[in-house]
């Protein structure tokens, strides 16, 4: 136990309590009840901080066992932070502070893990964040803000997660992008506008990912496609069977909507007439439209409606189509009343719109063949 004097400790390299790496000069004095009283000091003589401990290392303040309250400061006098602690663990409420003096963050602590409401504010005293957690993880509502006082973000956290619809504003107030978050993950589909209000839906995945993700859905009669992603290629998919594969997502597109698809696909073996390319409104394998490319240079889009087929056009040549490792663009885009298909930059052909019932929109494989396909957007103006 100490004695109630001052011991005034040698100038050291040590890493003062809970501060990270300081030089400074400590001050221990003994109190009456068994604690020890400790004062930091920066070297140049400004207080670092002051608090009691019910033990101190005389080698080692990484050993301290803090008790009580404590305060931190900045060299020039103001309050860095505060915050208590109970035989060692920090208990009740956490603030900091910026140099300037003005409050920086206020947090709950329990058992030494944040526990409930966080705030978090700008140097000028505006909050800039609004979190919630419990036993250290984030749960409940995040709200950030803007410097002038408004929302720039709202998101819900599940198990330290995002969970559900993120959005984000401009300053005016206006919606900027809503995300949907699954477990954690943001699924590919974003509703973006700009700061006068137009908006546009955009799915944009580059299958950047071990695996395709949950939200790609293969559908095939018969048993033995696969679906993996290879890094710098993207989705690969072969289809062994032969009955055609689809490779969709839930994408929240409609009839009344002007849109635009765009895909690049690599062949990697098969028949030169085993077509693949694009689906979209896709219902079931008898209701779903398509646009398709062949290595054999030739292309089609057409609608299907209750397995009967309808063509936006007929089998055509292509000025180019490359047939093996090497990429070809596909793009369509639905404006109005029309739909124009695109193969490597060239018009095939524009044709009247064909309404549709499905929100499936991705990939088809029509036969035994493996392709590959680099990405997958999709653009809807709201």
């Amino acid at each position: 136990m100490l004695a109630q004097e001052e011991v005034v400790v040698a100038e050291a390299a040590w890493n003062t309590f809970d501060t990270g790496s300081n030089e400074f000069r400590r001050v221990i004095t003994g109190l009456p009840d068994g604690k020890a009283k400790v004062a930091d000091y920066y070297l140049t003589g400004e207080l670092l901080m002051e608090g009691s401990f019910s033990f101190v290392h005389p080698d080692d303040p990484k050993k301290d066992v803090p008790d009580g309250d404590f305060v931190w400061y900045y060299k020039n006098g103001t309050k860095k932070r505060q915050s208590a602690y109970i035989n060692g663990i920090e208990n009740g409420l956490r603030t900091t502070w910026y140099e300037s003096g003005n409050r920086e963050s206020e947090v709950q602590i329990r058992a030494g893990l944040s526990d409930g409401p966080r705030t978090d504010y700008y140097e000028s005293g505006q909050r800039r964040r609004f979190s919630t957690y419990s036993k250290g993880v984030g749960t409940g509502v995040v709200i950030d803000y803007y410097p002038g006082g408004a929302e720039s973000s709202v998101v819900h956290l599940k198990e330290g997660r995002p969970e559900g619809r993120m959005v984000e504003y401009f300053e005016n107030g206006r919606v900027q992008r809503i995300t949907n978050f699954i477990a954690g993950k943001a699924h590919p589909f974003v509703l973006e506008s700009d700061s006068s209000g137009q908006s546009k839906g955009i799915f944009f995945d580059e299958f950047s990912s071990a695996a395709p993700e949950d939200y790609w859905v293969k559908n095939c009669v018969e048993e033995g496609p696969k679906l993996t992603t290879v890094k710098g290629w993207g989705l690969y998919a072969e289809n062994p069977a032969g009955s055609r594969l689809f490779v969709t997502a839930d994408i929240p597109q409609d009839n009344e909507h002007d849109f635009s698809i765009e895909t690049e696909i690599t062949f990697v073996s098969g028949s030169d007439f085993v077509a693949c390319g694009i689906v979209w409104g896709y219902k079931d394998r008898e209701n779903y439209n398509y646009f398709q490319i062949e290595p054999s240079g030739f292309c089609r889009a057409g609608s299907v409606k209750n397995d009967e087929n309808k063509n936006f056009f007929e089998r055509k040549q292509a000025a180019t189509i490359y047939k093996v490792f090497e990429l070809n663009k596909l793009k369509i885009v639905k404006k109005a009343n029309e739909i124009s298909f695109f193969v490597n930059g060239e018009e095939i052909h524009t044709a009247p719109f064909e309404p549709y019932s499905g929100r499936g929109a991705g990939f088809s494989v029509g036969g035994k063949k493996i392709v590959v396909y680099k990405n997958f957007r999709f653009e809807i103006l709201q």
